[in-house]
């Protein structure tokens, strides 16, 4: 069994061997001078010889893709963790754009309003639960703001602080049915009280005589010493006669408070504390009271 097995594998090397060369041999000959014997053995390997080829050709083409898939795919990884790097730096680099775009809107600010200013983040917007309108909530606290300072953004006016906990304030905004701003139409100068009227409108009521057009401008006329004159306030959108002689002027506010995340609070526009209030008196301690 063993020798059978020997001999296959003798038989087999021999074969393997002494094919390649037949085959050169034959390949090395002068095509005019070849035997019966080297013509066949040149016929039969032709097309053993193309095969070969065409094998060895694949097998080539195998290989090389693979080694150029292996590199795209290092390229692709190395890419990969590139693009990872330049968006961070992208993210960096829209901090840094947003942080200029906050500095040119104060300095514009500051522009615009001579009082001394302190800028403040929105840090909420809350539904009030008994009328339809918004409450934003700011990042200063007691420290800094008192309630009744005017709130303003680079678009216009947005309200003024309505009450101060800690280290937050809640605004009350223009269009809340409690406020009330002194304002004036910028063509005409006609002076009167800006109400809230919830939702995104607010109410001007004038005579009938002022002659008011849908479209014009709303500002602030700085006659109730808490916002400066001169800022927008919102723009006519419709003008609703009255019984008598008077019309009521609908506003749209010029500032979308929904969109809000930085405001200027002004320092200097609360109003004096009241001279004659009686001043608070400190809590009585608990338990006994001093012997007199």
């Amino acid at each position: 069994m063993a020798g059978a097995r020997n001999l296959r594998d003798i038989l087999l090397v021999a074969l393997l061997l002494g094919v390649p060369v037949l085959l050169l041999r034959a390949a090395t000959q002068d095509p005019g001078a070849l035997g019966p014997f080297d013509r066949a053995v040149r016929r039969i390997g032709a097309p053993l010889e193309a095969g070969l080829s065409y094998a060895a050709t694949a097998v080539g083409t195998f290989f090389e893709r693979w080694v150029a898939q292996a590199r795209m795919q290092d390229q692709n990884a190395q890419l990969a963790a590139e693009n990872r790097l330049l968006r961070l730096r992208i993210r960096e680099l829209m901090g840094v754009d947003e942080e200029n775009r906050e500095l040119r809107r104060s300095l514009q600010m500051r522009d615009k309003v001579s009082e001394d200013m302190l800028a403040a983040e929105v840090t909420g917007v809350e539904q009030s639960p008994f009328f339809r309108v918004l409450k934003l909530v700011l990042d200063r606290g007691d420290r800094y703001v008192r309630s009744g300072m005017a709130v303003l953004a680079d678009t216009g006016v947005v309200g003024r602080v309505d009450r101060v906990v800690d280290d937050r304030s809640d605004v009350l905004l223009i269009t809340d049915p409690r406020s009330k701003v002194a304002i004036e139409v910028a063509r005409t100068r006609s002076a009167g009280i800006l109400e809230g009227g919830g939702e995104d409108r607010c109410y001007v009521v004038l005579a009938a005589e002022q002659p008011i057009e849908v479209g014009d401008l709303i500002q602030t006329s700085g006659a109730d010493d808490i916002f400066p004159r001169g800022h927008p306030v919102g723009q006519v959108i419709a003008v609703e006669p009255l019984v008598g002689d008077q019309q009521r002027l609908i506003v749209l506010p010029s500032v979308r408070f929904d969109r809000l995340d930085m405001v200027w609070v002004i320092l200097a526009s609360a109003p004096a504390p009241d001279a004659q209030a009686a001043p608070a008196k400190p809590p009585l301690a608990r338990g006994l009271g001093p012997i007199r």
